[in-house]
Parts: structure tokens; C-alpha cells; sequence
């Protein structure tokens, strides 16, 4: 699969890609970048594992904190 039909497949990333048009250049010439462009494009989205693991615990934290509120 080539990385635009992994692009399509994934707007998020897509969006990305349209909002940091440096790496439409880069991306062009030498493909080989895409990892580096995806663990960019992650980090910055925080749609990796730890991003959400994170986001769970702050949820919950939250619920805790109110739960505690309203006894």
C-alpha cells in the first residue's frame, strides 16, 4: 500500500498533511520520510497510544474529583 492510499485512508493524517505543506514537498522526492512524518503528525494530533492513556486518566481523575464532591 502506498502511503497516499494510507493518507486516504486516514483524514485525520490527511488534514495534516494539508495544514503542514512542508511535507507534501518532502514527501514527494523521498517517500522514505513517511514514518518520520507519521510520528509527527501523531505527536501533534496526540493520537498516539500514550496520548489517549492519558486522556483516559484525566477523565477519570475528573469523575473521581466529582464523585468525591458530591458525597
Amino acid at each position: 500500500m502506498s502511503y497516499m492510499e494510507y493518507l486516504y485512508q486516514h483524514p485525520d493524517l490527511l488534514m495534516y498533511l494539508r495544514y503542514n505543506p512542508k511535507w507534501y514537498k518532502i514527501l514527494y522526492y523521498d517517500s522514505s520520510y513517511f514514518n518520520v512524518f507519521l510520528n509527527e503528525a501523531k505527536t501533534n494530533l496526540k493520537i498516539r497510544g500514550y496520548d489517549k492513556l492519558e486522556d483516559f486518566k484525566n477523565k477519570f481523575n475528573m469523575l473521581y474529583n466529582l464523585a468525591g464532591l458530591l458525597k
